[in-house]
């Protein structure tokens, strides 16, 4: 098989993946690469909303409604949009190769049943120490973010017939892992790093200038590295160019979207572009597995038919609008309850973002799914 193109066919399924492509060229370009044009969407958004606080206070005010239009409204409809519309249904998605799913849910009743731990722990940090959940989140969801990267790395990986070296592999989770942390390191010690209203906290004997010279280092170094190793891999016609675009695409974005004043916003950017992409491949994975005949549950099996799509995105946005749902009455509630509007939004969300996040690092060891039978 030539290493740089081959064509794999899944006969049941008439599923046709193309050479190096996880599924193929303007799939990989569309789900996985160029939507990284997505990170721009909330930070336009929130700019375009700030900008036009004047008028839109005036419109308010015209209508009747005795409400100030400010930056925090602006950043709370960027943070509402792209939860309502990408970022929940990508959370929910999980759940219908999880929880949702009669033959997963049956081999692995330990790690469902530690997941149930987890929403009693975020309402009791979201209403005691909700400074320290916002901070625990932040740190998990850039781990989970730069897994989902290194778990397409490694699917593209497999798409290939040559074996890799480990100092091959090393440089590519190199510059993934530590694209993110420079310029956040830098706000970290110099005590700039909030969400929101919410400073995040940072170790006080991390706090040193050598800690960011040396994160710094290692990130240039990689980078250097990452470069030569292209380089001769081009030279020697054994390039793999999906994989390249992706790594380089990934660390661009990861490595300019703390130098954003407003963090929260920056990071939705991040958020949309990976929401995306893995909505894309919950449902092609689902989508091979409905064709292996491993989905345990009729209803998800049904919707990871061909042509059902929409249905599959519907079903999860509709899970989302039912957690706003509750956090709407949360927040009608928190004068009552003596919660804040991020506690009340972050508590519903955390309950199953982080039980997300969970599921995924383990089905982030198993990038055979997405590869065809």
């Amino acid at each position: 098989m030539n290493s740089t193109y081959s064509i794999a066919v899944n006969s049941r399924a008439g599923i046709v993946s193309e050479g190096l492509w996880l599924r193929s060229k303007a799939w990989d370009l569309t789900f996985i690469s160029l939507s990284a044009g997505l990170v721009a969407v909330p930070i336009l958004t929130f700019m375009f909303a700030n900008e036009a606080t004047p008028y839109i206070n005036r419109f308010l005010a015209a209508i009747g409604i005795h409400y100030i239009w400010d930056a925090d409204a602006s950043r709370n409809l960027v943070n509402g949009m792209i939860a309502l519309f990408i970022g929940g249904p990508h959370m929910y998605a999980t759940y219908t190769r999880t929880a949702l799913d009669k033959n997963f849910s049956r081999k692995h009743k330990t790690l469902l049943a530690f997941s149930m731990l987890i929403p009693i722990g975020v309402v009791y940090f979201g209403v005691n120490h909700f400074q320290f959940l916002i901070t625990f989140f932040f740190f998990w969801a850039s781990i989970h973010i730069l897994h989902q990267a290194a778990f397409i790395v490694e699917c593209y990986n497999k798409r290939g017939s040559r074996t890799l070296s480990w100092s091959s592999r090393l440089i590519d989770y190199a510059v993934l892992f530590s694209a993110l942390y420079p310029i956040a390191t830098y706000k970290f010690i110099h005590e700039d790093f909030w969400i929101g209203s919410n400073k995040i906290l940072y170790p006080d004997f991390l706090k040193s200038e050598y800690v960011f010279y040396l994160i710094t280092a290692f990130f240039v170094a990689s980078v250097i590295l990452f470069i030569w190793k292209t380089a001769a891999e081009v030279r020697a016609g054994i390039a793999h160019y999906p994989k390249i675009i992706l790594i380089s695409l990934t660390a661009t974005v990861a490595f300019f979207i703390p130098a954003f004043p407003n963090l929260d916003v920056a990071f939705q950017g991040f958020n949309a572009w990976h929401s995306f992409q893995y909505l894309g491949l919950t449902y092609y994975i689902n989508r091979l597995r409905h064709e292996r005949g491993e989905i345990g549950t009729k209803f998800i099996d049904k919707m990871s038919e061909d042509g059902r799509t929409w249905r599959y995105y519907f079903f999860n946005v509709g899970l989302t609008v039912l957690a706003v749902s509750v956090i709407a009455l949360l927040i009608y509630m928190s004068p009552t309850l003596g919660l804040s509007f991020d506690q009340c939004y972050y508590i519903v969300v955390l309950s199953f973002l982080l039980m997300h996040y969970l599921h995924d690092h383990f089905l982030f060891t198993k990038p055979e799914e997405i590869l065809l039978a």
